[in-house]
């Protein structure tokens, strides 16, 4: 299994996830169905809306779905796997970017990395743990099957 340290490395970043305290966010799409509230029609609204709450419960998981989508990924459910990761992780890479570029467009970046600073500075496993997470999402591949 070609993957196996990289799930390994997921759930110990789940395991820091945890520890703590860090959860997902799904800040993003949630922005984007606001933009779009005014051309869906209400029944596709719901159905959106339906969907964000789901991704809701996933990232409000954090470092428990991390480790749930790094189990799936170890058993051969790569695609599903991988999507709970990033989700619990708040997106990971992706989300990291759009973090630090609405906290330089807000002009809140430098509270903001004083409070990452004083956070790592104090224990900040859930930082460390999100970045071995994004980190061992990225090795994660499909493993070819031999015939």
């Amino acid at each position: 299994m070609q993957n196996k340290k990289w799930v390994i490395l997921c759930i110990i970043g789940g395991i820091l996830m945890i520890l703590g305290s860090t959860i997902g966010s799904i800040a993003f799409f949630e922005m984007i169905f606001g933009l779009l509230q005014g051309i869906l029609s209400q029944s596709l609204l719901k159905i959106v809306d339906l969907v964000l709450k789901v991704l809701a419960y996933i990232a409000g998981g954090g470092g428990v779905s991390v480790i749930i989508g790094a189990i799936l990924v170890g058993i051969g459910v790569y695609r599903l796997g991988k999507i709970i990761i990033a989700i619990g992780a708040g997106i990971g890479l992706i989300g990291f970017i759009i973090y630090i570029i609405v906290s330089i467009l807000n002009g809140s970046i430098a509270n903001e990395l004083i409070g990452i600073i004083i956070q790592a500075i104090n224990g900040g496993y859930g930082f460390i743990g999100v970045l071995l997470t994004i980190i061992a999402r990225t090795g994660m591949k499909v493993e070819e099957k031999v015939i």
